[in-house]
């Protein structure tokens, strides 16, 4: 069984490295993998956030990696996402709002909740029309949704009490996607 890994924002790049040199695990990160059916393209880094992390730049810089690696993608190949930042206001990327101290915003006696997923992100679906894409970052967002003929997922996590959550997904011969399932374990 193959072992991809896609490192997201929280992970330091000094960890790709040991990725690399494991004989066991895949590591595309900016690059296209063939899953047989399909095509991954993959990318952990996300637009700039209140915390600085590693694996960040601007919405420009984010378009053009994605534009980059998926321009070498053969016309007619079914495509799957796996790019950390979920879509501009897909439901998949709401978190609360924060002010400048990095404090949530309350209105109404509870938090204000905000889209916060990526604008670059968003179109690439649009324009490429992947077959799935597969997003984390936002924790609290766990979900799918469709975009155009994507179906987007997040599986959300929950770090605080120790729960793995994820999908399973099942693709046909023809890449397309038959099923999905989100777990928690």
């Amino acid at each position: 069984m193959r072992c991809i890994i896609t490192p997201g924002n929280d992970d330091p790049v000094d960890a790709d490295a040991v990725l690399a040199a494991h004989g066991r695990v895949e590591c595309p990160e900016l690059e296209l993998c063939d899953l047989g059916p399909a095509t991954m393209a993959s990318l952990g880094v996300v637009p700039t956030t209140p915390w600085n992390t590693e694996r960040e730049c601007t919405e420009d810089e984010l378009a053009k990696q994605i534009s980059d690696m998926l321009d070498q993608l053969p016309d007619g190949r079914p495509c799957i996402f796996n790019l950390h930042c979920p879509p501009y206001a897909s439901g998949l990327d709401d978190a609360p709002e924060l002010d400048a101290t990095l404090k949530p915003v309350i209105r109404g006696g509870r938090p204000s909740i905000v889209p916060v997923g990526s604008h670059a992100v968003r179109e690439a679906i649009k324009r490429y029309q992947p077959v799935l894409g597969l997003h984390g970052h936002i924790h609290e967002s766990r979900g799918a949704q469709k975009i155009g003929r994507t179906l987007c997922v997040n599986p959300g996590s929950d770090y605080s009490s120790g729960v793995l959550r994820g999908v399973v997904i099942e693709l046909a011969q023809d890449g397309s996607c038959l099923d999905f399932l989100l777990t928690t374990g």
